[in-house]
């Protein structure tokens, strides 16, 4: 059988994208009981990071892994659902800020309880083999 692949480097990014996927994939399943997707889940983690403080929109999107994650759309979700609150900035009217409730602040908690033993994606996995793959991905991202 031939090798579906024209060179091994057509290999690589196809094992990167599939392995996004199982990854993504996991992680949504994780996330399905409490009706997040994982870019929600992502948002309240970093306001969780703040919590009580707000982010903007801009600070917000910033810390996101995400590549150009629709921020408002996003937000606006999150804002339905009662687990985060826009407020205006006193200082800057037309800046507007993101935050937490306590509620759902603990809400964010128990859900990350689903989270402790994440790395158990990558487990089998020798510490030689993470240090490595870490430092090519690192390499890919920043040629």
């Amino acid at each position: 059988m031939a090798n579906k692949y024209k060179n091994q480097y057509h290999e690589l990014i196809a094992n990167l994208h599939i392995t996004d996927g199982y990854i993504f994939n996991h992680f949504d399943q994780k996330l399905a009981p409490f009706q997040l997707s994982v870019q929600q889940y992502s948002v309240l983690r970093q306001l969780q990071e703040v919590y009580p403080n707000t982010l903007n929109a801009g600070e917000l999107k910033s810390k996101m892994h995400e590549s150009n994650p629709d921020m408002t759309r996003l937000t606006d979700r999150l804002i339905k659902k009662n687990l985060i609150v826009r407020e205006t900035d006193p200082e800057n009217r037309r800046k507007v800020m993101l935050r937490l409730t306590e509620e759902s602040n603990e809400f964010v908690k128990q859900v990350g309880l689903e989270f402790q033993n994440f790395e158990s994606i990558v487990n089998h996995l020798t510490d030689e083999e993470v240090q490595t793959l870490n430092t090519l991905l690192i390499k890919i991202r920043n040629r």
